[in-house]
């Protein structure tokens, strides 16, 4: 049973959370997301278009869409334009627009007159809200004040990451591994502690993550040197690197990423394994540490024995098409696994599996020395 005292930790520390949140999202935006006074983005309807100088190659459209459209938000509200939407075949970047729809337009002014636009995307954001809004609704009407906490750890992390880790990395000012393991940190503690409150369940789970995530970053750090990997792999690193950014290091933000991207499935399984054996000694006060420990065992081999595939079904998906290319081609399975980008999309797995597999064991004993006492081990 949860006590008064224990309640109304948990409803100051969820406060405290909220508050930390609004103060983030009170403060300004990254430098990097700051532009010119003569540059502006606003939302605007599609009213006409002209594709005559549009042409088609196979499934790619390349040239120039002509649209006229008016802007709908802005300071520039009202006025109608002849804009472009240009076509590089590169259609996971751009869109064909019809009449009626709604997008992002992008402009220049110069002594208050607009010289220069362009269509930049559909709007997709309200969609976004109203997917976010249900997903919410439905994570609170069935857990209720434990699904406000999860919705607030949502919000949570998704502001620490874009107001913190993403300046931060784009600052070089500090490691990036080194930085990513201190938001890693910082948001487990406080998505742990807001879901299990200040209890020892939260610190069992709060010290196997801990434990989990460094078991695979020193995998990750060992064999990333004998595979020869370069960081490269990743999406638009190197389009990044030279967009001003020749100083960042590639493989450190390799490293980060796979410690950042392993981080939730083994806070999943460290929060299983400890909200488990907190429930198994509540129901059985007499157990052993030992006896415990090999509870925290048994349930620990059963979750490992699916999660274990979790993150290699997740890179993969990442990575789909470009197996079906190589298959396409002909190309053999040891030259495949050869490759820098597949070899790498194994390292992020084995690595991050590492820390799956181990962090069962450790959490169960460290819920054995926490949970039962000396006299009764």
């Amino acid at each position: 049973m949860v006590t008064v005292k224990a309640r109304g930790h948990d409803i100051i520390f969820t406060v405290v959370v909220f508050i930390f949140l609004v103060i983030l999202l009170s403060l300004p935006d990254s430098r990097y997301l700051t532009r010119e006074n003569t540059e502006f983005e606003a939302r605007c309807l599609v009213l006409e278009t002209d594709d005559t100088y549009v042409f088609q190659r196979g499934i790619f459209k390349q040239g120039e869409q002509r649209v006229k459209v008016r802007l709908t938000t802005g300071e520039d509200k009202g006025r109608v334009l002849d804009s472009v939407n240009l076509l590089q075949g590169a259609i996971e970047l751009e869109w064909f627009y019809t009449k009626g729809e709604k997008a992002l337009i992008g402009y220049s002014k110069s002594g208050g007159a607009i010289v220069s636009s362009r269509l930049l995307d559909p709007v997709r954001i309200d969609n976004l809200m109203v997917l976010f809004g249900l997903f919410f609704v439905t994570v609170i009407a069935v857990t209720g004040w434990v699904g406000v906490k999860s919705v607030l750890s949502f919000v949570f992390t998704l502001v620490i990451l874009w107001k913190l880790l993403i300046p931060g990395l784009l600052d070089n000012r500090m490691d990036p591994v080194l930085l990513s393991v201190l938001m890693t940190g910082l948001l487990s503690f406080v998505i742990i502690f807001l879901v299990a409150g200040f209890t020892k369940k939260g610190v069992i789970a709060f010290l196997g993550v801990i434990s989990g995530c460094l078991i695979s970053w020193m995998v990750l750090l060992v064999f990333s040197k004998h595979l020869h990997i370069n960081g490269t792999t990743s999406g638009f690193s190197t389009t990044l690197r030279f967009s001003g950014f020749e100083s960042l290091d590639l493989l450190s933000l390799f490293h980060a990423s796979v410690i950042i991207s392993a981080s939730g499935a083994v806070m999943d399984i460290a929060m299983d394994i400890s909200a488990s054996l907190c429930e198994i000694k509540e129901k059985k006060p007499d157990i052993t540490r030992l006896g415990l420990i090999k509870s925290g065992l048994t349930i620990g081999r059963a979750v490992i024995g699916t999660m274990t595939t979790t993150l290699l079904l997740a890179y993969t998906g990442t990575s789909l098409t470009l197996l079906m290319l190589m298959t396409a081609k002909g190309i053999h399975i040891s030259r495949l696994l050869n490759m820098n980008h597949i070899a790498s999309e194994l390292l992020m797995t084995v690595s991050g599996t590492f820390g799956l597999t181990l962090v069962a064991p450790i959490t169960s004993l460290i819920a054995g020395w926490i949970l039962i006492k000396k006299h009764q081990g």
